[in-house]
């Protein structure tokens, strides 16, 4: 079955049960890598990340210029539920400018969008891959005085980013963070603790921001569906989680509402809402339909 033509839901309808045919594919070609390649897999995440910016640069992802449309937490102040009513003052006080912290941040697709349209906003923005940072760094809009980029591993360093964020005095505290696309890239047996160490970071009433990859999404039918050759090491890394190795060696996971509902819940200090978010596009070469599915979550530091 091709993972291309999986029937498609209405475009951005929320909670849209995959069908059986979706869960049909994923049946398909269930080999697992080596424990040798799935240990390597771990242990060169960072270097894998660095390698994909040195080929691509900043060309293969586009400017998330949805963010903000999607989380109210990021919108300006004069927007329609600006930063102000959204957060209710929470980690701001009353003069403080807005702070975002995006792990995570690549080559700055999230963070230069929001500042364009924000101008109070000021930005922490750290990556596990140098390469990356200093692409944020040489951006046309950077500016130390609303940016502050810095490397910074989400796992090897867990539990210091508070640290780091100290060295940057006379900023307010952090109102938002961004973790979008992030924790698909660590390995699973890593979320619980890097997701507490980066909520320990920040203050009681700031908001965390969540987008990843959903089960049964296009990008995960296709691992089932690509004939690999036999000799080949499979991309599938574990029986027990949809965790997958890219063919540039970076890993991909794909959640459920419920992981993430739990996982947010393992916390103890967060509370808001969850949600899947189906988006239904037309591939315009082909004609074909092409699923993606999102979970996506916005909640507050309640203590």
């Amino acid at each position: 079955m091709d993972a291309r033509a999986i029937p498609g839901n209405v475009p951005g309808a929320r909670g849209s049960a995959p069908g059986a045919a979706a869960a049909s594919v994923l049946e398909q070609n269930r080999r697992v890598s080596t424990p040798f390649v799935v240990d390597k897999t771990r242990r060169e995440a960072s270097r894998a990340w660095d390698k994909f910016y040195k080929a691509h640069e900043d060309r293969f992802f586009r400017d998330r210029h949805w963010t903000d449309r999607e989380f109210a937490s990021l919108r300006a102040a004069d927007g329609e539920e600006g930063i102000e009513q959204a957060l209710g003052q929470g980690a701001q006080g009353a003069q403080d400018a807005p702070v975002l912290l995006e792990v995570g941040c690549g080559v700055g697709n999230t963070i230069y969008p929001l500042l364009e349209k924000n101008a109070a906003l000021k930005a922490y923005a750290c990556d596990f891959s140098p390469r990356a940072v200093a692409m944020v760094k040489e951006h046309g809009a950077y500016t130390p005085e609303r940016v502050h980029a810095f490397v910074y591993d989400l796992v090897r360093e867990k539990g210091t980013l508070r640290a780091h964020l100290a060295t940057r005095r006379g900023w307010p505290p952090v109102s938002t963070l961004s973790l979008i696309f992030v924790l698909s890239a660590i390995p699973p047996h890593e979320h619980a603790a890097v997701l507490a160490a980066l909520v320990d970071a920040v203050p009681v009433g700031a908001t965390l921001v969540f987008r990843d990859y959903a089960r049964c999404d296009i990008a995960q039918l296709r691992f089932h569906t690509r004939k690999d050759a036999q000799w080949a090491e499979p991309s599938l890394l574990s029986t027990d989680y949809d965790w997958y190795r890219r063919g540039d060696e970076t890993m991909a996971y794909f959640f459920t509402k419920d992981e993430v509902e739990r996982l947010m819940h393992s916390t103890g200090r967060l509370a808001g809402t969850v949600e899947e978010v189906v988006k239904t596009n037309t591939n315009r070469r082909t004609g074909v339909l092409m699923e993606r599915r999102f979970i996506q979550a916005q909640l507050r530091k309640t203590s």
